[in-house]
């Protein structure tokens, strides 16, 4: 692999449930495929809302329950999209049907094996909305007599055996992807892959972890060398602001990766951090669009910006908790951190922002991580204090510490909002813990000051 991208490469394009939510959304994104030239790959999710219902049921399961009435009734929901969706063809119909049914009905059979609660019990589970996604897609294209091939993704996407959060083998995975989907874009079809799924070595299902689409599609991009990868969304590109706080944010016509990778972790859900990270590391083009405005080029996301320094968005994220640990007087300060760290790693629970000092270390979680046992075994050598109810709101651009007056600013909107935590490790982003309640209105004010008080197109280069 040269981590370049090919400019004769075919392109990926992944769209989200909320693009196939229902059978006039996913008749839409197959007229937006048929349309593309040269064919596309085509990474899909499992239709809105589907992924969910799906982790109920692991949940289910687990507790020693039987699902065979709620796999079922996920198999209805699918009938009932592909009749809608297949009407006019009912030969495609008949043939989708009898997946659907034969997908839904394997998976009764392996569900009645005594390992329920497993994890390999529930990435099988976790895998059924993509395996269906994809087969009514295909059919949609069928039915509009637009040559296209499925490919399972298990076949192209090797991984280990973390069942949950599987990490791909990417050189096994790219000479797959080169044997399995090229020959079908050599023939002009377009390729439909399930997002999120892949294939442990002896052969049993797997899944990439919440979000895992957007990382299928990148790791498809750097191995077929593809010329850009599209994620296609609800929204038109990257925004300035979170809609959720700022009434008028503007569309960000291109963005650096690290901003977008920092957007993503702070707020902006348009794309997978993990993603945004393996993309950039690949080489990757990276364009985010809209699924209902096709027309508009959306977001494009480039190894480097060129334009002048400054802010491009305001993100916030709520529910955050943060976790404030400070060394016990008797103890020795070196290896206080490493402790702290070595705690928050067996517990497996990712940190997003940092401060330090000498005897003690503030750090955010998600509000929904697992906290008890890891705050308790912090308690044997440190005070601990737990603050929920917190959001993360950041300030993210390029330049921040170079640009004279950028921080200066910042902090004179910030003014006399109780902040719990600052935290700039970059010159990409500055961000501040605040109570939930405070951050939209911090948010609506950093944006005024910061990005609607810059003339449109002034962030663009000459």
């Amino acid at each position: 692999m040269t981590g370049r991208t090919d400019p004769a490469g075919p392109v990926v394009y992944k769209f989200g449930g909320s693009s196939v939510g229902d059978a006039a959304r996913i008749g839409h994104v197959a007229d937006l495929v048929a349309a593309a030239d040269p064919p596309p790959v085509v990474v899909v999710s499992a239709v809105a809302g589907v992924t969910d219902r799906l982790s109920a049921l692991v949940r289910r399961r687990g507790a020693g329950h039987d699902v065979s009435d709620d796999l079922r009734a996920v198999a209805l929901r699918h009938r009932a999209l592909a009749e809608a969706l297949l009407a006019d063809a009912p030969p495609v119909l008949q043939r989708v049907a009898a997946e659907i049914e034969g997908v839904v009905d394997d998976l009764l059979d392996e569900t009645r094996a005594p390992t329920p609660g497993s994890a390999e019990d529930g990435d099988r589970l976790r895998a059924l909305g993509e395996d269906l996604s994809t087969r009514l897609l295909a059919g949609a294209l069928e039915a509009r007599r637009h040559p296209v091939r499925r490919v399972d993704a298990r076949d192209v996407i090797p991984t280990d055996a973390r069942f949950g959060a599987a990490e791909p083998r990417e050189g096994d995975l790219a000479r797959a992807a080169r044997q399995r989907i090229l020959p079908a874009l050599a023939a002009g079809e377009v390729v439909v892959v399930q997002g999120f799924v892949g294939r442990a070595p002896d052969g049993r299902t797997t899944t990439l972890g919440r979000g895992g689409s957007d990382w299928t599609a990148s790791l498809l991009g750097a191995a077929l060398e593809a010329r850009e990868v599209h994620i296609w969304t609800d929204v038109d590109g990257i925004l300035s602001g979170d809609p959720r706080a700022v009434t008028a944010p503007r569309g960000l016509d291109r963005i650096g990766y690290e901003e977008a990778v920092e957007l993503a972790y702070f707020g902006a859900k348009v794309l997978h951090p993990g993603a945004a990270k393996h993309a950039v590391s690949r080489g990757l083009a990276v364009r985010i669009r809209s699924t209902f405005a096709p027309h508009r080029p959306g977001t494009l996301i480039l190894r480097e910006r060129w334009e002048p320094a400054g802010v491009a968005a305001v993100a916030f994220k709520p529910g955050v908790v943060l976790i404030q640990v400070r060394s016990h007087p008797s103890a020795m300060p070196y290896g206080f951190l490493a402790r702290v760290f070595e705690v928050l790693t067996r517990h497996k629970l990712p940190v997003d922002l940092v401060a330090t000092s000498h005897t003690s270390t503030a750090f955010t979680l998600d509000g929904g991580a697992d906290l008890e046992r890891a705050a308790g075994e912090l308690r044997v050598f440190a005070d601990v204090t737990v603050r929920p109810d917190l959001a993360t709101v950041s300030v993210v651009g390029h330049g921040l510490l170079d640009e004279p007056g950028i921080v200066g600013r910042v902090f004179g909107v910030v003014g006399s909002t109780p902040v719990h935590l600052v935290s700039q490790a970059s010159d990409v982003s500055l961000s501040f813990v605040v109570g939930e309640p405070h951050a939209p209105g911090l948010v609506e004010r950093l944006h005024a000051e910061l990005v609607e008080a810059r003339p449109v197109g002034s962030e663009v280069a000459p």
